[in-house]
């Protein structure tokens, strides 16, 4: 990865969450694996990279391991300061082998991991690499997770411990060559578009009020016969359907007629023969 930007672009990779949505490890931390290979400016360019991220949503990295709990990275610290911290932080990680480990919590400045809302639901990021891409998955007790690669194929970072339910739309993104973020990453990290939780929370509202109103399609969306057509044929309809409606009413009233005028008639042949009267012979 050639140096040529100060920090490499960072996208998001879901959120923190409680233990039984990450994977079963502990709630709300998130776990950064940077391979071992990489040279040491890279590494630190990498959690500058992310730190960077991180203050533009008021938010700090800080570890968690017992070495190094509660301690922050500032990317302000002297190269040898930064370089410190990166090796007690990853050595006071389970070894992990071919990468380096680190696992931290991202809380607001001024606010511990220990308050309530500090750490729940924070967005994690990645660092990408210019000319790769950043994949995502699920599972294999890493929670929801994401992984940056370079373009010859190789992993260089893995963060993970995501919360499984709310994972990014994209499944990948092809990291632009020169580390510069094109529109079309539209996942990718811009701190200046940060919002306020009242905006957030309005345009949240906003969305589940639309939710509940039917769609009104667009006319134009339609290109079959038009609406005049359309009502001529149901006109046309409806004049048949009424003549075979009367038609039918007809031959009802003639088909209940019929039984009665045979009644009618053996009644009185009957009431003619007891007064001794005979039905005309046939002449045939």
């Amino acid at each position: 990865m050639a140096n040529t930007n100060p920090y490499l672009p960072t996208y998001r990779s879901g959120f923190t969450g409680p233990s039984e949505r990450i994977g079963g490890s502990s709630p709300y931390h998130i776990d950064l694996k940077i391979l071992s290979s990489l040279p040491y400016e890279e590494k630190i360019r990498a959690l500058d990279s992310l730190a960077a991220q991180y203050k533009g949503i008021g938010r700090e990295i800080e570890f968690s391991n017992q070495a190094v709990s509660g301690r922050r990275w500032n990317p302000n610290a002297s190269p040898e300061e930064k370089k410190a911290l990166f090796e007690a932080a990853t050595g006071a990680h389970a070894a992990r082998p071919g990468w380096d480990p680190l696992d931290f919590y991202v809380p607001f400045a001024g606010k511990s991991r220990f308050d309530e809302g500090a750490v729940e639901g924070a967005s994690i990021f990645i660092p990408g690499v210019p000319g790769g891409k950043i994949t995502r998955g699920a599972g294999g007790g890493y929670g929801y997770f994401s992984e940056a690669v370079d373009p010859s194929g190789r992993v260089v970072f893995r963060v993970g411990h995501g919360d499984i339910n709310r994972p990014e739309e994209q499944g990948e993104i092809l990291v632009a060559e020169g580390g510069q973020i094109t529109p079309a990453d539209t996942t990718a990290a811009t701190p200046q578009q940060t919002k306020a939780a009242n905006e957030v929370l309005e345009e949240t509202l906003e969305k589940l009020t639309q939710q509940k109103e039917t769609p009104t399609l667009p006319r134009t969306t339609y290109e079959g016969p038009s609406e005049e057509s359309f009502q001529k044929t149901e006109e046309e309809i409806n004049r048949v359907a009424t003549q075979l409606m009367l038609k039918r009413a007809a031959e009802q009233r003639e088909e209940q007629a019929i039984p009665t005028i045979q009644r009618n008639v053996g009644a009185l042949a009957a009431s003619l023969g007891q007064k001794g009267f005979g039905t005309p012979k046939s002449v045939i």
